[in-house]
């Protein structure tokens, strides 16, 4: 027995740094393990924000397309308002954006294919005799409110050049006589909220 307890002390003895390192790894994984269990557990039991942003057009819920439609078009024509509602039903503020995708005037198509969305919205605005406008009330939702996306279209009577308001009012005319179905414009527009940029 004495034999044993010897043998087993030398044991020790010989690889007592062995055992020490090994007893010193074991602590430092339980530490790390419990540090890291911790954390894993403070991350699932963090609230998080809820998100919840809607796209409607006439109390109707859309998707993040938004197409706007102007039936007649003529020179001293009421001024035509449209809009989308962005409805932000969640916790977090979202930004706006909105990205001009396709135009249709006349039958005439311009696209993202050819334009960016810049120019395609300062075409709408400079290039015709009437104007469109396309905006929004506000860059940012905030969680429990409201903000619009809107077109304005304008044809003021006499908008400063009568030779383009002679040529585009008969163009419009003749359109619609041709193509009674269709709408003199044709606007599609994607709108998307994105909550990245409001927290850096």
């Amino acid at each position: 027995m004495k034999d044993k307890m010897n043998k087993l002390l030398n044991i020790i003895k010989k690889y007592r740094f062995f055992i020490i390192f090994v007893i010193l790894m074991l602590s430092i994984n339980t530490y790390a393990w419990f540090i890291y269990v911790t954390r894993v557990d403070t991350s699932f039991t963090a609230k998080i924000r809820s998100w919840n942003v809607m796209f409607q057009i006439h109390d109707n819920n859309i998707a993040e397309e938004v197409v706007f439609r102007v039936g007649d078009i003529y020179p001293g024509m009421i001024a035509y308002n449209d809009f989308a509602s962005i409805v932000n039903r969640g916790e977090t503020a979202g930004e706006i954006y909105f990205d001009v995708k396709r135009v249709e005037i006349l039958g005439n198509v311009y696209s993202s294919d050819n334009y960016t969305s810049a120019q395609l919205v300062d075409m709408l605005a400079n290039n015709y005799p009437f104007s469109i406008q396309l905006s929004l009330t506000n860059n940012v939702v905030s969680p429990g409110r409201t903000e619009l996306f809107s077109i304005d279209v304008t044809w003021p009577y006499e908008s400063g050049n009568d030779v383009l308001d002679t040529q585009w009012g008969m163009d419009a005319y003749n359109y619609r006589t041709n193509h009674q179905t269709a709408d003199c414009i044709t606007i599609t527009a994607e709108v998307r909220v994105n909550q990245e940029n409001l927290n850096g």
